[in-house]
């Protein structure tokens, strides 16, 4: 990516002195650009939401990568998704560029640093194009939008794509939406569990992987997590511990140290049916992952515990949500997408996080869920 790391220099001392951008009215074809990741694409969907409501007659694509589009794949509030290269190299850029180009989109919003998709979008010729502007990332957009990383919350930050061009505020919560067929399947794993009429409290203590990055320290301690576990199912609550490929062994853990019977899914999750099977629970527990941020998504009640990444800017993000964090100087070591190959504090974040801190944020949650549905 030499050449085009090149191109993007010269064309950012050629943009220096853009003019004024028209305004954005009334466009007829609308795209979104946003490759990776699982949380992040979600945490782009209250700009999109704000994009339909502010062009509610416009086609709305959305362009992400092949992991993330799930994500996406049942918004209502998109027309159609378009899968990207996993990879971006010169051919593979110039080639999406064309696909863009002949289908001659008005606006683009790329809530995104990436230099790359800036040059991606300008060589697609999109008249009108929205997108972060960090450290001169955003050279070439009509409508760049001042950028830096924290504290303020990501979320917030995609969102503040929709007043540049004085669209509607975006709404403070995400969206997914799993398929009929997604919600008929979870409703047969709930109804398998019958042993209580407890609350149905989702535990997942793994995560920590996307495409290009495995970030395992932000798991908490599984003894701890069991013992919350233990806490809530004395109370009788029902306990699913849930995870995806690479969560074997976190589960296995958990299970292990528990005192009390949990039952266990993990695979290789359908999203649409995760999802559903997360907007059924009472409560969430979990960490900075993709499946926190979808149990946000489909509001369910959620805490998350924090560590080596910053929950101001990563944290659930909705109105029935807590996060547990007890940084160290050191913290947060995950910054802008990246973190130092060994734990500058040995997990020392992580070991600093209560059971007892933990247990009191997730009592008041189903304590404000139980009072919603009186």
């Amino acid at each position: 990516m030499e050449l085009v790391s090149l191109i993007a220099r010269v064309l950012r001392l050629w943009f220096r002195f853009r003019t004024v951008p028209s305004p954005v009215v009334d466009p007829a074809s609308v795209l979104v650009v946003k490759p990776c990741c699982l949380g992040d694409v979600l945490l782009t969907t209250p700009l999109v939401a704000a994009i339909r409501a502010g062009y509610p007659t416009a086609k709305i694509s959305y362009a992400v990568g092949t992991w993330s589009a799930p994500m996406v794949a049942t918004n209502p509030h998109i027309d159609e998704t378009l899968l990207l290269p996993d990879r971006w190299s010169p051919g593979s850029l110039l080639a999406t560029a064309q696909v863009f180009r002949d289908r001659r989109f008005d606006v683009v919003f790329v809530p995104d640093r990436s230099p790359t998709l800036t040059l991606l979008v300008w060589l697609a010729q999109i008249p009108q194009r929205v997108g972060l502007d960090s450290a001169g990332r955003g050279f070439a957009y009509t409508h760049p939008v001042p950028s830096t990383f924290g504290p303020t919350h990501e979320a917030q930050v995609y969102s503040s794509l929709a007043a540049a061009v004085k669209l509607p505020p975006p709404p403070k919560r995400l969206f997914f939406f799993p398929s009929p067929e997604a919600e008929a399947r979870a409703d047969q794993l709930v109804a398998a569990d019958n042993d209580s009429s407890g609350p149905l409290v989702v535990l997942h203590p793994g995560g920590g992987q996307n495409p290009g990055m495995s970030l395992p320290r932000k798991r908490w301690l599984p003894e701890r997590w069991a013992a919350v576990a233990d806490a809530l199912a004395a109370e009788g609550a029902r306990i699913w511990l849930l995870g995806g490929p690479g969560d074997e062994a976190a589960v296995m853990a958990v299970a292990a140290h528990m005192q009390f019977k949990a039952r266990t899914a993990v695979r290789r999750w359908d999203w649409a049916v995760l999802g559903a099977m997360l907007q059924r629970a009472d409560l969430f527990l979990g960490h900075d992952t993709g499946m926190m941020h979808l149990a946000t998504a489909v509001d369910t009640p959620t805490v998350a515990v924090f560590g080596p990444s910053d929950p101001q800017m990563y944290g659930p993000y909705g109105s029935h949500t807590r996060y547990v964090w007890c940084p160290t100087p050191e913290s947060p070591c995950f910054y802008a997408g990246s973190a130092p190959a060994e734990c500058p504090c040995a997990m020392q974040c992580m070991r600093n996080v209560a059971v007892a801190d933990v247990l009191q944020a997730a009592h008041a949650l189903l304590a404000a869920k139980r009072m919603q549905g009186a």
